[in-house]
């Protein structure tokens, strides 16, 4: 349809916004992009992390972009001015990816650290801090119902948390291979799991 080409660096993710229009990038050099889809022009560069930009991600209502960085920070962005809102520091290492919550209201994250952390966006205060991965924590992802997270890890396994009471509801574990990346069906009773030798698995939950 459109081919988004000028000599880039390492492009490290991509997101949609909720209405189709644009499209922002994470980049090995340090910057964010915002994209035109139509024209294929580049609106604008977001600048404020020190090291490479992990994750980029719209909020549900398409006005801020949270981004992660090797710089141990989670940038919360204004999507038409372009300026930094808020940052949260308290991983220990390089920050894998950060996601809003499906209300909103919250940020998820993992790292390096093998730590999954939760945050308030409005106080910019650390919630939670679920430990229970013995590796680097690569990609989370909320279910639609807010109360389930799913993180998977280089340790070689999947883990589904309860994030009131911010205990492992399940492990799906005993591959070869780790798990890269996880996402979840808009319905909640479905999840996808990447793995790191080209595999991808879907499995069927019998809880939403």
């Amino acid at each position: 349809i459109i081919k988004l080409q000028r000599d880039f660096n390492k492009i490290c993710d991509v997101d949609f916004s909720p209405n189709g229009r644009y499209i922002v990038s994470g980049f090995k050099d340090k910057t964010i992009r915002l994209w035109d889809i139509h024209s294929g022009i580049e609106m604008n560069q977001l600048l404020g992390h020190s090291g490479s930009v992990f994750s980029t991600q719209f909020s549900p209502d398409g006005k801020m972009i949270v981004s992660s960085s090797n710089d141990k920070t989670i940038n919360l962005w204004n999507v038409e001015s372009g300026e930094i809102l808020r940052q949260f520091k308290g991983h220990s290492s390089r920050v894998m990816r950060a996601k809003f919550s499906p209300d909103g209201k919250f940020i998820v994250s993992c790292s390096f650290d093998n730590t999954v952390r939760i945050w308030n966006i409005e106080t910019g205060i650390e919630l939670k801090i679920l430990e229970g991965h013995t590796n680097c924590v690569d990609d989370i992802q909320y279910f639609p119902n807010c109360r389930t997270i799913i993180s998977c890890s280089r340790d070689r396994t999947v883990q589904l948390w309860d994030v009131e009471s911010e205990k492992i509801i399940q492990i799906l574990n005993g591959n070869s291979a780790y798990v890269r990346c996880v996402d979840v069906s808009q319905n909640g009773n479905k999840i996808i799991l990447g793995y790191n030798d080209c595999k991808i698995q879907i499995w069927g939950l019998l809880y939403s």
